[in-house]
């Protein structure tokens, strides 16, 4: 849609905008990060279920799916720190008996077949080859079994320049950030798309509602480091700079739908 300069200011900006501004400071009640918590909670979690945290990092979500949910819980991460920061953190919470730690990649599990009840993964599937570790997935989850990805894509309004900068950021498989991509990969792994849920902007929302993202500092901090790129680079390095532009955009992008949170639920029929 197309707006001339003289209907911008000589009608639209010069009508009443107190109704519309109105309507803008009203809560939609968004739903915040703890709502992925719940949406696991639909697929029966309980005392006697065993769940792969599929890219665990810290652990911080496999400790909270005990206190939630008293499972038994197998935490996966290829990278080193964060299994060593898993470890510390399960022990500070007294869950080692709970909790389980391995280091090995989403594309070759060490786990026999059907070994897990349920499969927790989130915001990890950007990384990998997501044919490989969707069929290894599908494979360790026994049948009858579901798997919760959240996953965040890219919008058709993420420009391909913005685009490819961000993804060579912050580590993302450009084909993995396609909604379309990720169904077709996970119906060729033995998977049935039970439900998926775009939440758009809307734990941001939350986040801003509750003061737990200083959207602001992001913004102010992204225009300083634009202003002052090529020094920072030469400092601190390349990949640096734009691994932190990449952080810093990442929220604004949900907001601007440039990108798209979502929440899918998978299950494995046989």
């Amino acid at each position: 849609m197309t707006i001339s300069a003289d209907e911008l200011y000589g009608t639209l900006w010069a009508a009443d905008q107190s109704g519309i501004e109105a309507e803008l400071t009203r809560s939609l009640e968004p739903r915040g990060t703890r709502s992925l918590y719940e949406a696991f909670a639909e697929l029966d979690v309980g005392p006697d279920q065993l769940v792969l945290d599929a890219g665990a990092r810290d652990a911080v979500h496999a400790i909270e799916l005990v206190r939630r949910f008293a499972c038994r819980v197998v935490a996966v991460d290829p990278v080193p720190l964060h299994i060593d920061r898993a470890r510390k953190r399960i022990t500070e919470a007294g869950f080692e008996d709970r909790i389980d730690v391995a280091k090995a990649t989403l594309e070759s599990l060490p786990f026999g077949a059907e070994t897990f009840d349920l499969i927790w993964c989130r915001d990890v599937l950007n990384h990998v080859e997501l044919d490989h570790a969707l069929s290894e997935c599908k494979r360790v989850l026994r049948p009858g079994g579901s798997m919760l990805v959240y996953q965040t894509f890219a919008t058709e309004t993420c420009e391909p320049e913005e685009a490819r900068r961000l993804f060579a950021a912050v580590a993302m498989r450009a084909e993995n950030m396609s909604p379309t991509y990720f169904e077709r990969a996970a119906q060729r792994a033995g998977f049935e798309i039970v439900r998926s849920d775009r939440l758009h902007g809307e734990w941001r929302e939350r986040m801003l509602e509750d003061g737990t993202w200083d959207a602001v500092a992001d913004l102010l901090a992204l225009s300083r480091l634009n202003r002052r790129e090529s020094e920072l680079s030469e400092r601190y390095g390349r990949a640096a700079v734009e691994a932190e532009r990449g952080g810093l955009l990442w929220g604004i992008y949900q907001v601007l739908r440039k990108t798209c949170p979502t929440i899918y639920v998978l299950a494995r029929s046989a």
